[in-house]
């Protein structure tokens, strides 16, 4: 039997899936290794609501590992057996309570590098506090060649000396897997309180379950008498309000989630007997308090520099506190964590991981390792909205690598850092969101679309010091916008901070991926000195309505905000609606209607626009249009213009007259569109169409076939993916390498 190369992961407590999913993510996803999930009987037996295993399919299903339940140790060595790699585990030590997983790893073949992971702030053999110490002693070893800790050696101090040397600063997974803001601002932030009475810190050197009962009583009813609520998070093992059946007050909402589905930084504040729980919320940004026993007896050592409370008077104080102090609490919690010494940064962590799973030995050489360093797997896009641009020339050609689970994508756009900073939009709380979503992401590429909004600086600085290559794409002279696209339009796009914006992508990122080249041409005319690329696609098609021969009856414009453009035509289009009294025209945008059209009534037909651009295709092509125009006005930023209209109105199986000697030339020639100037030739070309209905189709034919055969959709998917490619290549700094020694 082959041996396979793989990563094996080892599922015994229920807290070992939130330690282990990131890693199980970055190997299947990041290396593509083939990764299995060993799950022990008694994880099943502990999961007695089933949650945990929801979570473990949920995990299996997104990275495509495979999963098995082990009975013994015999079984987990069969299932080893066939395999070389990484066998990783978060809950392996000497101890009675990870005998599961210590002997699995006892037997384990050699062909695997055994890699135990720190599962908590305060952990067994890592960093103990006293309870941990009367509990278990202090000489707690590992089966494990590497154990991964937060933080380095000298902040480990319960690891004894013969474990030492097995030590590799990992920093936390957690960072990994920050969840993605789920509060709006405006919406009630809640105080919340996490428990971990299970724990053996409340038992080891007294009985503390009952007086944190009563304080957490006493505060619910405060809040209740102003009429508010408190957020109580269990412990994921423990669940000891559950477990214990405590009726809970009727203003306790319980949060039961797994942390990494938590947004932790839309709470008010939060409360918390020690627990690694404190640090996922100072990881938000959030002001936490430690609560102790008021005889000071539970070890809080570890915590020290973080508000420490005892009694209800103490919870409520700190919330006051909270009200007039935030920042000074927040900045407070910054140096404690700085103190702790520990990687807290996502890209650092990532990267860490990375090299110690891709350098073991059963694994190394191994040419599916290489593929972080050439593939994209995670590409974040920033654009002003969610407009056209990002939708026809990102999204839609990689839609179908996204519905295969081959890529992932976020979209930050100005629109939503505006509607949650307002006027403060421009402030560093809003720059420090941006890039908040880029290190939770960790993308692969960063592609500005069409971006002149703010903070454009302060994210390219930020992608080229962690390796992640940078490109503006950008379909328009947007350092020259005329004022015929509408005063508001001008006004916008001509304010200095989004000239600022947009010349500073023009001059910093990686690669400039323009549409056209005449576009290119233009910018090197205003000195860009970045490389710039441009592909021989901009807008990709498919045939949604073949080439019909028939009657023509509707002939239509589609454009937003380029009246001038329209207007070249209105005179031929009158005369052909009085030639023609059974025809009707459709402007399809937000264009209004020029008065002179009042007199043909409902033969003249306004279509508003639609945003979504896969909707607005499968609308557009329900018009049923016969006809599509595609004027364009003699200016410099028209000529520039891609030729977008052309694909489109193929697509839908309409027949294309376009304005001569611009972008359309040669996607018209060879018969595949009629080119206009002049009031008699437009009118001319909408004559000859409407009487010719067989000629009508055959264009139609010809540049569907063009389309099918120039303006693929697959085509344009690989074009972009070369361009992620070269901009790589151009990235100066360049992403860590895999390759290089742990």
């Amino acid at each position: 039997m082959p041996i396979e190369r793989r990563i094996v992961f080892l599922l015994d407590l229920l807290q070992d899936v939130s330690i282990l999913r990131p890693l199980i993510r970055l190997a299947a996803l990041d290396l593509r290794l083939p990764v299995h999930l060993l799950i022990s009987h008694r994880f099943m037996e502990r999961d007695a609501q089933g949650l945990w295993r929801e979570e473990v399919e949920e995990i299996a299903r997104d990275t495509g590992a495979a999963t098995h339940v082990f009975n013994s140790e015999w079984e987990a060595f069969q299932l080893l057996q066939t395999g070389s790699g990484a066998l990783i585990s978060s809950s392996e030590t000497d101890l009675s309570v990870h005998a599961i997983n210590h002997g699995v790893f006892c037997v384990a073949p050699p062909s695997y590098l055994r890699i135990t992971v720190q599962h908590g702030f305060e952990c067994v053999g890592f960093l103990q506090n006293h309870e941990h110490d009367l509990a278990h002693g202090r000489n707690v070893t590992f089966a494990a060649d590497v154990i991964c800790g937060w933080s380095n050696a000298s902040t480990l101090t319960a690891m004894p000396a013969s474990q030492r040397g097995k030590l590799y600063v990992s920093g936390p997974p957690a960072v990994l897997q920050m969840p993605e803001r789920i509060v709006k601002a405006g919406h009630a932030r809640l105080p919340v309180v996490c428990e971990n009475l299970h724990s053996v810190r409340f038992r080891a050197s007294g009985n503390f379950q009952v007086p944190f009962m009563d304080i957490f009583f006493g505060f619910c009813s405060t809040l209740a008498g102003s009429g508010e609520q408190v957020a109580l998070r269990p412990h994921p093992a423990g669940q000891y309000f559950a477990m214990q059946n405590i009726a809970l007050p009727a203003n306790v909402e319980v949060e039961n989630r797994p942390a990494y589905k938590v947004d932790f930084g839309a709470y008010e504040l939060g409360i918390s007997a020690p627990s690694s729980v404190l640090i996922d919320m100072l990881l938000a940004r959030i002001p936490v308090a430690v609560w102790r026993d008021e005889m000071g007896v539970m070890d809080t050592s570890h915590y020290a520099g973080l508000p420490m409370i005892s009694s209800l008077a103490d919870w409520l104080a700190f919330r006051d506190d909270v009200a007039t102090q935030r920042e000074a609490l927040l900045q407070t919690q910054a140096a404690f964590l700085k103190r702790l010494g520990m990687p807290t940064e996502a890209a650092d962590v990532r990267t860490r991981f990375l090299r110690l799973m891709a350098n073991c030995p059963g694994i190394r050489g191994s040419a599916q390792t290489t593929a972080p360093a050439t593939t994209f797997r995670r590409a974040m896009f920033v654009a002003n909205a969610l407009i056209p641009t990002l939708q026809l020339s990102f999204l839609k050609p990689f839609m179908p690598l996204r519905e295969a689970g081959q890529l992932e994508w976020i979209i930050a756009t100005e629109q939503e850092l505006k509607e949650q900073f307002g006027s403060k939009l421009r402030s560093t709380a809003a720059c420090a969101a941006l890039i908040k979503r880029f290190d939770e992401f960790l993308p692969d590429i960063l592609v500005f679309c069409r971006y002149s909004g703010p903070h454009s600086a302060e994210l390219v600085a930020h992608a080229r010091a962690r390796g992640v290559p940078t490109i503006l794409h950008i379909d328009d002279d947007l350092l020259n916008v005329p004022i015929e696209l509408g005063k508001a339009k001008f006004d916008m796009h001509n304010h200095p901070a989004r000239l600022k914006s947009v010349g500073h992508l023009l001059n910093h990122t990686d690669l400039v991926y323009a549409s056209t080249f005449p576009l290119e041409r233009r910018f090197r005319h205003l000195g860009v000195t970045t490389p710039i690329s441009v592909g021989e696609i901009y807008c990709s098609g498919s045939v949604l309505n073949p080439a019909e021969e028939r009657p023509v009856m509707r002939i239509g414009y589609m454009g937003f905000d380029h009246a001038h453009d329209f207007e070249i035509v209105v005179p031929a289009i009158i005369r052909y609606l009085d030639r023609y009294p059974e025809a009707t025209f459709s402007l399809f945008g937000s264009i209004p209607k020029p008065a002179a059209f009042d007199r043909f009534g409902d033969r003249f037909v306004l279509v508003p626009p639609v945003r979504d651009y896969a909707e607005f295709m499968t609308y557009f092509a329900s018009l049923n249009w016969d006809i599509g125009i595609c004027p364009l006005a003699p200016t410099p930023f028209n000529d520039v213009k891609a030729n977008t209209k052309w694909v489109e109105y193929t697509s839908v199986g309409a027949a294309v007259i376009a304005s001569r000697d611009t972008v359309y030339n040669a996607c018209s020639a060879d018969g595949c569109g009629i080119l206009a100037e002049t009031e008699q030739e437009w009118f001319e070309a909408l004559e000859a169409l409407t009487q010719d209905p067989r000629a009508r189709f055959e264009q139609v034919r010809r540049a569907q076939e063009r389309l099918l055969h120039s303006y693929s959709v697959p085509q344009l998917r690989r074009q972009v993916l070369d361009i992620f490619r070269e901009a790589t290549k151009l990235h100066s700094a360049g992403p860590v390498g895999l390759s290089e020694a742990v």
